[in-house]
């Protein structure tokens, strides 16, 4: 039996990926995500060494969460695992048989857009002030 031949390339520049998937809320709602996943991965760490700074006294505490930047790191987080959490119901959905033809894709993708940018401001506004 002859082997089938496939036009599709194997190797991609990262430019062409990235010109292609541009257009696609889908695609986008999905590299996104994967990102969030990584921010929460590299974040865990940190968050857990601040923790335990602040946990030392309350004098600690205060000063720990008195820094602007711990705050910031603190909100990255935050909005990290809000974006993480929609887009992950968004995929459980799409896995579960939902959403899954072009059209309903696209605006589950924007509709969760919309959910996680509102989750992402209210979560600056707790965290920053």
């Amino acid at each position: 039996m002859p082997a089938v031949k496939s036009n599709r390339p194997i190797n991609l520049p990262l430019s062409q990926v990235i010109s292609v998937n541009a257009k696609s809320p889908i695609a986008i709602a999905s590299i996104l995500h994967r990102i969030s996943g990584i921010i929460l991965f590299l974040l865990i760490p940190v968050l857990l060494w601040l923790l335990q700074r602040s946990l030392a006294s309350p004098e600690s505490f205060a000063v720990v969460f008195d820094n602007i930047l711990v705050r910031f790191i603190a909100w990255v987080f935050v909005a990290s695992v809000a974006y993480h959490f929609v887009m992950g119901i968004k995929h459980l959905l799409a896995d579960m048989g939902m959403n899954e033809e072009l059209k309903s894709g696209r605006q589950a993708a924007v509709i969760s857009f919309v959910i996680a940018a509102i989750l992402i401001v209210a979560s600056f506004v707790w965290v920053m002030f």
